[in-house]
């Protein structure tokens, strides 16, 4: 029912594009427009805000996915592949940075900062809350992914050397924009071409606003007081009932299909097929016990029709028993037309969890972690969470592990940088007492029955800086904005955690 609705709608989509003489998601894509070029004035906002969607897209589902799901146990390196190797020994260089800065700052953040401007000029308060909440979701990421990032002065064309802003100041600040922009809209106003609600539904955009903010508001929550903020938010009743992602525009063809799928699984794309599943999460999604119904959703059988994980930190390029083969690992369940969920119901549930966790407030706490269940498995497209929930039951005592690993599992099915970053700020899953050194010496046989179920291990090769049992708790600035940028502050360390994670 959900994909046939997506499905109506993406004819919007597909007239608007005929309309504009574009034909398809890469067309969207390839629109970058020059702030001091006099082609601004023919620039609308249903030309712009789709390619801003798309570049967002684009980042968050393809590099900020593969590096959260290699830095979060997700992924593992397939066997003998290089490409990603680096990223399993929890290490990212200030060049793998410059990616995810650059196309989330410049090719959406900049075009969405004209559409703002225009919609505001225009009194276009609904393309108004469109290009608020694009903007925040895209600031947030950054926020996320390195800490600090220029913000208040980072669109005037006059400093070419911005200040970097406080990641907290910056989330206040969004949160802010947003509340200005629902202020001012009306579920009348006009909504402007879109691929995450192509009916063009203004009260979508509302709902987006408000789990934006939930989201915002929850990784705040550890270090500062915004329960009557969090409430206030549950009061309005504005949440969004399914989850809010960008489907139905996407083909079988080169630039326009998921993004992931594009870079790992596609016939004409690169293609190494480098990621499989990781052992930690397979070894706890599968146990002696039980077995998670969502495994099979998210990742294919090996060729003995078995699901098997890898460790991190290494390509086992020098194993030597039954495990010598590519086809004997895991991989990624993705096709061309998966869906790239922005924000899932799960999430929501599990916030709302948390939040009623915070107060004490155990039965809407339960309520709401086996809602979060619930909508995970209806994500996933299997049946089975009533037996997952008995498995694993909520319990008040130790609710930051219980959602922290519940969530961890989930967030595999949704986006590896989610589930990378609620790890790094909740602390669970935590580091288990096994390593990977413990169950491969680097040459002979693997051990993986050693394998500790919910928990996360040390690398076989891990990054230095970052050391035994630890994540990486940030991305170092980018090198394409601090080698241009004197105001650029000295890198804090890779252990130095974001503001939510302190």
């Amino acid at each position: 029912m959900k994909e046939d609705k997506k499905m109506k709608k993406l004819s919007i989509i597909l007239f608007s594009a005929l309309v504009m003489g574009l034909t398809g998601c890469k067309d969207y894509m390839d629109i970058n427009y020059d702030p001091n070029s006099p082609a601004e004035a023919n620039m609308t906002s249903d030309m712009i805000l789709p390619a801003v969607e798309m570049n967002i897209a684009a980042t968050y589902a393809q590099s900020l996915h593969i590096l959260g799901g290699y830095n979060v146990q997700y992924f593992a390196q397939q066997f003998g592949t290089p490409n990603y190797v680096e990223y399993s020994k929890f290490n990212v260089s200030a060049t793998n940075g410059s990616g995810v800065y650059n196309q989330l700052f410049q090719r959406a953040l900049g075009n969405n900062e004209l559409a703002r401007k225009k919609a505001l000029e225009a009194g276009e308060n609904g393309v108004y809350l469109q290009a608020t909440v694009l903007r925040a979701y895209a600031f947030q990421l950054l926020v996320d992914a390195f800490g600090e990032v220029p913000f208040s002065e980072a669109f005037d064309p006059a400093n070419v050397m911005p200040k970097y802003d406080d990641g907290k100041a910056i989330y206040e600040a969004l949160i802010k924009e947003i509340d200005d922009a629902l202020a001012k809209v009306n579920e009348s106003d006009r909504a402007a071409t879109s691929f995450i609600f192509p009916d063009k539904d203004i009260a979508d955009w509302i709902s987006f606003a408000y789990a934006l903010k939930l989201k915002m508001l929850t990784r705040m929550s550890g270090v500062k007081d915004v329960s009557a903020a969090i409430q206030s938010v549950i009061a309005a009743g504005k949440l969004p009932a399914e989850d809010i992602e960008m489907a139905g525009c996407w083909k079988n063809e080169s630039g326009q299909a998921n993004p992931f799928y594009s870079e790992e699984k596609a016939s004409w794309g690169r293609a190494n097929h480098n990621i499989i599943a990781n052992l930690a999460l397979i070894g706890t999604m599968q146990t002696d016990a039980y077995t998670d119904p969502r495994i099979g959703a998210w990742f294919e059988k090996n060729k003995s029709g078995e699901f098997q994980g890898s460790i991190s930190g290494t390509n086992l390029s020098t194993v030597e028993d039954k495990y010598a083969s590519a086809s004997e690992w895991c991989e990624t369940n993705f096709a061309y037309n998966t869906p790239v969920i922005f924000i899932a119901q799960t999430e929501i549930e599990f916030w709302l969890a948390e939040f009623y966790a915070r107060k004490a407030d155990a039965t809407n706490a339960q309520a709401h972690y086996e809602a979060a269940i619930d909508a995970s498995f209806a994500t996933a497209g299997v049946t089975g969470a009533a037996a997952h929930i008995i498995a694993y039951p909520y319990n008040q005592a130790n609710w930051q592990e219980v959602i922290g690993v519940q969530k961890w599992i989930a967030l595999a099915g949704i986006n590896g940088f989610e589930g990378y970053t609620e790890a790094r700020r909740l602390d669970y899953p935590a580091f288990g007492t096994v390593k990977a050194s413990d169950m491969y010496s680097g040459s002979g046989a693997l051990d993986l029955t050693k394998y500790q179920p919910g928990y996360l291990y040390t690398p076989f090769q891990r990054f230095d800086q970052v050391g035994d049992n630890h994540l990486l708790e940030r991305f170092p600035y980018p090198e394409s904005s601090t080698s241009r940028n004197s105001n650029a502050p000295a890198f804090p360390g890779f252990l130095t955690p974001i503001f939510w994670g302190k």
